[in-house]
């Protein structure tokens, strides 16, 4: 691997990783009895203009059900990128580091370990993400080289997922990937000259399982080269990490880093509705937290030589976003993440169909949504202690805490919990 391409592998890995992992999770739908915002239309699409209050806030109450990794288990994680669960309730716990799959059983027993670092069949490198998708197979997301390797639940290789072609030559990457019985939708990126530049073009599109394209929901291009690049933080994070995909197919995207709005495609890809809090102000950083970001952004444009990295004086207004079981969609924003009542891990503000601010549900447990990684998968929540320092160490960064001071990377605990709502 050249210069060039430890470039793309680590800048790529660190933005797709990024600092917490979310999934699906489940309370109970309550009626809309009190919602006071408006709909209008613009341009044909329905806009659902949200206030800052929601209709109720809940309390998520979080039961340790299992735990597994630490100083005193025999399993050892490096990097968790990606936790699913199968039909069974077993869950596939993703280890980007060390390129293997662990299976675990609903009590927290190892079953299996599954996938191995290579390039043939079955293996892989550098995996940021992984999904159930068509047929019941493992897709395993790596960036770059772009390939999605696919796994039966058993280990079996099962092929290489088909990406489509980049035009002219260039190369594809792969940040994220979701899976339902008809269709797998990716976030990617294709980079290609375009008028005598280098261009990268970011997509957001569904393929069906024979990797046929269905519809494209986005796409951005911005100009990118090797060496002297001046990177902007609320232009290099963009959507990619920022999306979820819906048991009905809908789609759901944060494509503005400022700015509270939610865009919604239906299946087909027409715009369903765009969700919109006007009155959120953007967070301001801290002195330590954007040191911290520059931190972590620095371990990318290390890899650029004469590159710069502009860190952005406010945290994204939308840290990330997932869809329920029920159809009802979650966003963590960045005030749920760093601005916590006492014995709260992370607020995160919940929509039904309609796009309405219908809560606020507040998770309880000892952690901390900036250095831990959490995952919501059915009635369930998997913390991945010390994500953020395990993605540093990883990628050469070395680790800070919260207040910008270095750290030392604690060995990787997986805590599964059961959750209860409480009004």
């Amino acid at each position: 691997m050249d210069e060039g391409e430890e470039l793309v592998n680590a800048r790529c890995s660190l933005l797709a990783i990024g600092m917490a992992f979310l999934g699906g999770a489940a309370l109970a739908a309550r009626p809309a009895a009190a919602w006071k915002g408006e709909e209008v239309v613009r341009d044909g699409v329905r806009h659902v203009v949200n206030p800052e209050t929601p209709v109720e806030e809940v309390t998520l109450l979080a039961k340790e059900q299992w735990q597994r990794g630490g100083e005193d288990d025999d399993i050892l994680f490096g990097m968790v990128s990606q936790l699913v669960r199968d039909g069974q309730g077993n869950i596939y716990l993703l280890d980007g580091q060390l390129s293997e799959i662990h299976v675990f059983s609903p009590t927290g027993e190892h079953l299996r370990k599954i996938g191995r670092e290579g390039e043939g069949p079955g293996e892989f490198r550098n995996a940021t993400d992984m999904y159930l998708g068509p047929n019941g197979t493992l897709g395993v997301v790596q960036v770059f080289p772009g390939r999605i390797v696919h796994l039966a639940t058993n280990g079996t290789p099962a092929g290489n997922f088909p990406l489509p072609e980049v035009e002219g030559g260039g190369f594809q990457l792969v940040f994220v990937g979701r899976g339902l019985a008809d269709r797998v939708v990716l976030a990617g990126a294709q980079q290609q000259m375009q008028g005598g530049q280098q261009v990268q073009s970011s997509y957001l599109e569904a393929f069906d399982p024979n990797g046929k394209s269905m519809v494209r929901y986005h796409e951005e291009k911005a100009e990118t080269r090797f060496g002297g690049m001046k990177f902007i933080e609320k232009t290099f994070s963009n959507f990619q990490r920022r999306w979820a995909l819906a048991p009905d197919g809908r789609v759901a995207a944060a494509l503005a880093f400022d700015d509270y709005k939610i865009t919604v495609w239906k299946a087909d890809g027409s715009v369903d509705q765009v969700i919109e809090r006007p009155q959120y102000a953007p967070l301001e950083r801290t002195s330590a937290a954007k040191q911290r970001y520059q931190k972590f952004y620095d371990a990318i444009t290390r890899w650029n030589p004469g590159s710069t990295f502009e860190v952005s004086a406010t945290h994204p207004a939308v840290a990330q976003i997932f869809f329920r079981d029920d159809g009802s969609l979650w966003i963590l924003p960045a005030r749920g993440m760093w601005e916590r009542k006492p014995g709260v891990f992370a607020s995160f503000d919940v929509y039904d169909k309609q796009g309405r601010f219908m809560r606020r549900a507040h998770l309880v447990l000892d952690g901390d949504p900036v250095e831990d990684g959490i995952f919501f998968v059915g009635d369930r929540v998997y913390q991945v202690t010390d994500l953020f320092g395990a993605v540093m160490a990883n990628f050469g960064g070395g680790t800070a805490a919260a207040d910008g001071e270095a750290v030392q990377a604690e060995p990787v605990k997986v805590i599964a919990y059961e959750v209860a709502s409480k009004k």
